[in-house]
């Protein structure tokens, strides 16, 4: 798990957990839910009861934690946020176009390029887009289905439509008919007719990110790599939200992120749920701020809430029954009044009280 939440300790923000759960329901219209706060409130600790939930096995959800105060997390920039999400989702059949375009602009050392990725390239250098109709036609494929407007989109989501399928032998034989002078069997042997290799799942066909540098000539150069780049990653999203919805996607920290992630958050991911490229996906956002969204226009999918400091009920109960502290005399409106209501502070007295001496400190009793 990637942050400190403890079950057995959680206390108050019910509502706020209920109004998340509400938010996975599929006749719920909100899909984003921006959780503000001051320090040591408890905002880490909410998001990680969400992420819980998610994996319980009787939920079985995919989520994503993201937390931009983490200096291992790498979520500075838009490939950055997108590589990291793609691990945490650990669904790699998804993934497969994204990774091969990925490589194909990157100066890490790799391979020869998959089968899959020769496909890919194979069919965006035969076919256009008008083309790509007619093939998907040809085999009663729903040409609507494919994810991107490019060709190169368009041809690598075909590519990973048929593969999740066990379309790629039709696939590739009607590509063969139209253009019989390549190779399309190139490294695709284990789904030709009649070549006896040893038996391989269709998901266990997998393409590796070689997690290099992106190489680029120029920044509009940069900009058409992003956009392949994030065609491919959205692409892969749609399917596996469409096979496993909802997708959560939980961001801690928002006042801790970088300006270029900021940028892909708002100009990608919030642009394209609010225009429903995006369908069953539940984002959270925390922090001491969160951001202002009003430009985009999509206040019919927010819910903003706040996190309040701890009554004098709560505070009991997390005392009593949470640290099993029961401690003669203690006064708990003092003991809120203190703290302010504040769950990090109470959490750091209540190691304070529990805290033992130190065996050591049995050579001074004789002194």
């Amino acid at each position: 798990m990637s942050n400190i939440y403890n079950p057995a300790l959680f206390v108050n923000q019910e509502r706020k957990f209920l109004g998340f759960q509400k938010l996975l329901r599929p006749e719920t219209r909100q899909a984003v839910m921006l959780i503000q706060a001051t320090k040591d409130m408890g905002k880490t600790w909410l998001a990680g009861r969400m992420q819980h939930h998610c994996q319980e096995p009787a939920i079985n959800l995919p989520a994503v934690y993201v937390d931009f105060r983490n200096p291992k997390q790498d979520h500075h920039d838009f490939l950055g946020l997108v590589r990291l999400i793609r691990q945490q989702l650990d669904q790699p059949t998804y993934f497969n176009q994204l990774n091969e375009i990925i490589n194909s602009y990157s100066d890490a050392p790799v391979g020869a390029v998959s089968g899959l990725g020769l496909l890919r390239q194979n069919i965006v250098a035969s076919f256009n887009l008008d083309e790509i109709r007619d093939i998907c036609l040809d085999i009663t494929i729903n040409y609507e289905e494919l994810a991107g407007e490019t060709l190169s989109s368009r041809a690598g989501s075909l590519v990973a439509y048929c593969q999740r399928r066990q379309l790629l032998t039709v696939l590739v034989t009607r590509c063969a008919e139209l253009r019989g002078h390549l190779n399309w069997w190139d490294g695709l042997d284990a789904f030709r007719p009649g070549t006896v290799v040893a038996e391989q799942p269709t998901d266990a066909v997998i393409t590796e990110d070689n997690m290099g540098f992106l190489r680029t000539d120029s920044a509009a150069d940069q900009t058409r790599i992003a956009r392949q780049i994030n065609d491919a990653f959205f692409a892969a999203l749609v399917d596996l939200v469409a096979e496993r919805a909802p997708v959560v996607l939980l961001f801690d920290s928002y006042e801790a992120i970088k300006p270029d992630a900021d940028r892909w958050l708002r100009e990608e991911l919030l642009t394209r749920l609010r225009d429903s490229h995006l369908s069953e996906l539940v984002i959270i956002i925390t922090g001491r701020q969160t951001p202002d969204l009003s430009d985009l226009n999509m206040n019919n999918l927010l819910v903003k809430t706040q996190l309040e400091p701890f009554d004098e009920t709560i505070v009991r109960e997390y005392f009593e029954e949470r640290r099993k502290l029961v401690i003669a005399g203690l006064d708990w409106r003092t003991i809120v009044l203190t703290s302010g209501g504040v769950p990090g502070a109470l959490a750091m007295m209540a190691d304070h009280a529990m805290a033992t001496t130190s065996a050591d400190d049995d050579f001074f009793n004789d002194l």
